[in-house]
């Protein structure tokens, strides 16, 4: 006689056994792996442009080095004439790491360096033309007022982003800075500064310069305002940069 068989089980409460969840024993590993790949990655990355970085600043001071001097006569110069350290900074009135460096570096580099008579500071100009192209004539304004004894006077007032340096805002900056403005428009006008903005920028260019705010730290000659180069320092650093490089020329020129 045959025996009765079992009854199907009812639906969710027997038969197949249904799949189990993946094990956290191996979800978690796998999690951990991919977020370290990610993480390797990420600085590997990183590393790669910190590399290029040192490169292209160990090229800038190697072409420094590799100058022999440069001579900043007539250039807008501030500290005591006596000082043998020589800061030059190559600039752009609308570069935003200029402006940084400006208001934020340069007050701590004026009460430090320059007011206690350690170093004389040049500054020359570096418009970027293809970015700022309003920049140019922000510079040949300067160089304008510089005729009249009040280039530091305006020059004080020019740093700004781009947009702000159309003709009426600089006679309204060369105004404020006491400068007479009929002989300032028709040197404006005449373009007649343009040439010494452009060989500036050549300068910057030929010595190894990629990039604004640049900076080279030389010894001059104080009868032949003649600056040999011996550093150099590229973009919006901090004071102590600028301490530090120092340091290093004024230790060399003792020697």
């Amino acid at each position: 006689m045959q025996e009765p068989s079992m009854p199907p089980a009812p639906a969710g409460q027997g038969g197949a056994v249904p799949p189990r969840s993946p094990s956290w024993t191996i979800v978690v590993p796998l999690l951990c792996l991919a977020a370290t790949v990610g993480l390797w990655w990420q600085v590997r990355s990183e590393l790669a442009v910190i590399r290029a970085e040192q490169r292209e600043l160990a090229e800038f001071v190697d072409a420094v080095r590799g100058s022999t001097s440069l001579d900043v006569s007539g250039d807008p110069a501030l500290g005591a004439d006596e000082a043998v350290v020589t800061l030059i900074e190559f600039s752009d009135y609308e570069c935003p790491f200029c402006i940084r460096h400006f208001t934020q570096t340069m007050p701590e580099i004026n009460e430090k360096l320059i007011e206690t008579g350690r170093i004389q500071y040049v500054f020359r100009d570096f418009p970027i033309e293809q970015l700022h192209p309003d920049a140019v004539l922000a510079h040949q304004a300067t160089r304008c007022a510089a005729e009249q004894g009040r280039f530091w006077e305006l020059h004080v007032r020019m740093f700004g982003p781009a947009g702000t340096h159309t003709m009426e805002q600089i006679e309204a900056h060369a105004r404020e800075a006491g400068v007479e403005l009929d002989p300032f428009r028709e040197c404006v006008a005449s373009a007649r500064t343009l040439p010494a903005v452009r060989d500036s920028v050549q300068t910057a260019v030929t010595l190894g310069a990629s990039g604004t705010p640049s900076f080279f730290i030389g010894i001059r000659n104080p009868e032949t305002d003649q600056v040999r180069l011996v550093q150099a320092l590229s973009g919006a650093l901090p004071y102590a940069e600028f301490e530090r490089a120092i340091a290093a020329v004024e230790a060399q020129a003792r020697r």
